[in-house]
C-alpha cells in the first residue's frame, strides 16, 4: 500500500484527497472563511476503513490549520469526535 495525501483547491472548496497508488480512497473537504477552517466531511472507502486513514486526513487538516493560523470548526462528526478525544488540539478549536 502506497498512501499519499494531496491538497486540491478552488475558490469555494478545498479537499485533501487520500490515495493508494493512483486510486482515490478518501477525502477531507473544507472551506476557509473568516479565520476558520470549516471541515464539512471526512470519508474513507469501505475496504480501507479500520486502518487509521481517516485519522491521517484529520492530522493533515490540523497541520494545514496550524500552518495557516486558522481555527477549526468541525461540522463533520468524525472530526468533531476526534477533536473531543484529543485535548491536545483544543487550542485550535
Amino acid at each position: 500500500m502506497e498512501i499519499r495525501i494531496e491538497l486540491q483547491e478552488n475558490d469555494q472548496q478545498k479537499e485533501f484527497f487520500l490515495y493508494d497508488g493512483d486510486k482515490k480512497i478518501g477525502e477531507l473537504t473544507f472551506s476557509v472563511k473568516d479565520g476558520y477552517m470549516i471541515i464539512n466531511h471526512t470519508g474513507v472507502n469501505v475496504e480501507y476503513r479500520g486502518q487509521g486513514l481517516a485519522e491521517k486526513l484529520v492530522l493533515k487538516g490540523i497541520d494545514y490549520a496550524k500552518e495557516n493560523n486558522l481555527k477549526i470548526r468541525p461540522y463533520c462528526s468524525y472530526v468533531s469526535n476526534y477533536m473531543m478525544k484529543h485535548p491536545e488540539y483544543q487550542d485550535i478549536l
